[in-house]
């Protein structure tokens, strides 16, 4: 054996044995040239524990502001959109209670405006009402003065002597009354002093003329009393033309009915004046005393010294007085009796 390999076995048997003995990597075995894996833990250095208390205080701060953090973060949040969703119900409340104001408005505009109207309507009905009544009573104290004052009229002038008087007892009198007919129960008679007009064609009107008359403004007054005939009339004529088919007739029945009436040339009839009085005596055998006041301008009739009523005309100014009848239901005969006429030259 050479010296070297035994100084290599020396050297694996002892090798601690030679300090200045280097091992080289190619030399050593496997079993010794691998490390441990893992490799052992690294010692770790102690820390002080004041700096372990700072640290976790430090952690539990941070932890603390975290939470408080995301608490706040959540609270901002919440209020946030608390906030949000209360400024909506305020403006949806608000314009909910503008609409009502709005709306309570338009009806208080809407009731005030009707008040008013109503207020309006009211004022104008009263105010028509005023005037209806005014208008009214002005009419009533129109008509009383000239009732009044007709009647005074016409007693003032009946006091003076007439022109004509007639009884109707005679047939031989200056006024020439109409007598004959075209029947025994229709025309114009006088019968045991007494002056009969009569007619039996229902709806026909028998006029009885004093042909000796002819006046223009006069007061006429007659006793007129109807005999029979239901809804029959009987009353005055006056201004007569000479044809004896225009003038006027003022007649009553025997239920209190008066009417003027205006006879035209070719039976045109115009009733001027009509109504009912209680002054005229009603049913048969029942004597009226009728009257007219007629001037150039107007027409006024009157029932036992009653004034009835003025109407404005002047179609006839002058002609002949007379009397007559109508038969409406029934043949109708009444009397005529004591007729004057006085001369009247008012207007």
């Amino acid at each position: 054996m050479s010296k070297q390999e035994t100084a290599l076995k020396q050297a694996e048997k002892h090798p601690a044995d030679d300090p200045k003995q280097e091992t080289t990597p190619q030399a050593t075995t496997a079993a010794t040239s691998r490390p441990a894996w893992p490799p052992p833990p690294r010692p770790r250095k102690k820390s002080h524990p004041i700096l372990k208390i700072i640290s976790s205080v430090s952690i539990l701060i941070l932890c603390f502001t975290l939470l408080f953090g995301s608490i706040g973060l959540l609270l901002l949040h919440t209020t946030t959109h608390y906030k949000g969703a209360l400024r909506h119900i305020a403006t949806v409340e608000v314009k909910e209670t503008r609409s009502v104001a709005g709306t309570a408005q338009a009806q208080a505009q809407a009731t005030s405006q009707y008040i008013n109207t109503a207020q309006a309507n009211i004022e104008a009905t009263a105010t028509a009402q005023g005037i209806a009544t005014s208008l009214a009573t002005q009419t009533i104290n129109d008509g009383t003065a000239t009732a009044a004052a007709s009647t005074d009229l016409f007693q003032t002038l009946t006091t003076g002597t007439p022109t004509i008087s007639d009884p109707l007892t005679d047939k031989n009198g200056k006024n020439k009354w109409d007598i004959g007919g075209p029947d025994s129960h229709t025309g114009c008679a006088f019968d045991n002093t007494v002056y009969h007009a009569t007619e039996a064609q229902q709806t026909y009107l028998q006029p009885c003329i004093a042909q000796g008359t002819d006046i223009n403004n006069f007061i006429y007054q007659a006793e007129v009393t109807i005999l029979k005939g239901d809804l029959g009339q009987a009353g005055l004529l006056f201004r007569s033309d000479t044809s004896g088919t225009a003038y006027y007739f003022f007649h009553v029945d025997s239920s209190g009915d008066y009417a003027l009436d205006l006879y035209n040339t070719g039976n045109q009839i115009s009733t001027l004046l009509q109504g009912t009085s209680s002054v005229i005596q009603q049913g048969f055998n029942q004597m009226n005393q009728l009257q007219i006041i007629a001037t150039s301008s107007s027409i006024t009739i009157l029932a036992n010294n009653t004034y009835l009523g003025t109407i404005a005309d002047n179609t006839l100014t002058q002609g002949k007085i007379g009397v007559g009848v109508i038969d409406n239901s029934t043949p109708i005969d009444a009397t005529f009796a004591n007729v004057r006429v006085w001369n009247y030259t008012g207007n």
